[in-house]
C-alpha cells in the first residue's frame, strides 16, 4: 500500500517511476526510484520501511511491537514526495533521482544489517554518473537540530548547511560535527559518491511505539524541503 501511494504521487507529477526487487536473507524487498531529466545524476533519498521491533521502548512489553515510523522513515518520504511536486529545473542539464529505500531499519534483528536497500542501489552506480547523494532521515521532529554527521562528505555538508544558514535556519542546521551513524548514505560514500545524511538523531521516540504522527511538525518538514530545493537551484540552476 505504501509503495502504491508513493508511486501514484510521483506519477502524477510526471516522474518515471520504477521498482527494484531483490532478496535479502530470503526476504523480498523493493526499492522505489523516480527519475526526471538527463545527464549527471543527483540522488535524494529516504527509507520507507520502519523498524519491526520497538527495542528502545521504555516499556518492556512494547519491545516486540513494530515501530509506527512517523518520523523514522515517513518524514523523509514526505519531504521527497513534496519535492517531486515542486521542483523545477532545466531537465536537459542533469537528472534527479528520488530513491525510496527498503530494508534500512532492521539492523541487528534476526541477523540483519542496516541500509540493505541503499546498498543494493549503490552497487551499480559510480561517482562518474552520480555527482551527489543527499539522504533525509528523521527530519520531522518539532524540536529539530541537524548537526554535521561524521560519515558525510565535508564539502557537501558544509555547502548544504550554508544554504540553510542563508535561509535563516542557522539555529536548526548547526555546522558542528556531533555524531556518526550508519545510514543509507554510507553505501554511496563507499562508492566514492559525495554523500550527506541530514538526520536529527536526538529524537526521544527513536525505535519506540511513540514514533507517531503527533510527534511530527509540518513546519519541520517544510524547512528541510526548502533547504534541499534551494540547494539544488543554487548548485545546478533552475529551469523556466
Amino acid at each position: 500500500m505504501a509503495r502504491a501511494y508513493m508511486k501514484g504521487v510521483l506519477e502524477r507529477s510526471h516522474w518515471r517511476v520504477g521498482e527494484e526487487e531483490f532478496t535479502y536473507r530470503d526476504t523480498p524487498l523493493v526499492n522505489v526510484v523516480a527519475k526526471r531529466g538527463q545527464g549527471p545524476i543527483v540522488i535524494l533519498g529516504a527509507h520507507y520501511d520502519s523498524r519491526p521491533l520497538a527495542d528502545q521502548d521504555p516499556v518492556p512489553q512494547h519491545r516486540l511491537t513494530p515501530v509506527p515510523g512517523a518520523n523514522d522513515g515517513a518524514s523523509g518520504v514526505s519531504v521527497l514526495l513534496e519535492l517531486s511536486r515542486v521542483l523545477q529545473w532545466a531537465e536537459k542539464d542533469f537528472q534527479i533521482w528520488l530513491y525510496f529505500f527498503d530494508g534500512e531499519d532492521s539492523g541487528h534483528i534476526r541477523g540483519w544489517d542496516w541500509a540493505i536497500g541503499a546498498r543494493h542501489a549503490a552497487e551499480k552506480l559510480s561517482s562518474e554518473r552520480v555527482k551527489a547523494m543527499v539522504l533525509v532521515d528523521m527530519v520531522g521532529d518539532c524540536e529539530q537540530r541537524f548537526y554535521w554527521e561524521g560519515n558525510s562528505d565535508p564539502q557537501l555538508r558544509a555547502e548544504i548547511w550554508e544554504v540553510a544558514r542563508a535561509l535563516g535556519f542557522g539555529d536548526v542546521f548547526i555546522p558542528q560535527e556531533r555524531l556518526t551513524v550508519i545510514d543509507d548514505h554510507v553505501p554511496f560514500a563507499k562508492k566514492g559518491i559525495p554523500a550527506v545524511d541530514i538526520i536529527d538523531f536526538e529524537y526521544p521516540y527513536w525505535h519506540t511505539v511513540a514514533d507517531t504522527t503527533d510527534k511530527v511538525c509540518p513546519r519541520s518538514l517544510e524547512r528541510v524541503g526548502r533547504v534541499l530545493q534551494t540547494w539544488i537551484y543554487r548548485r545546478y540552476g533552475r529551469g523556466d
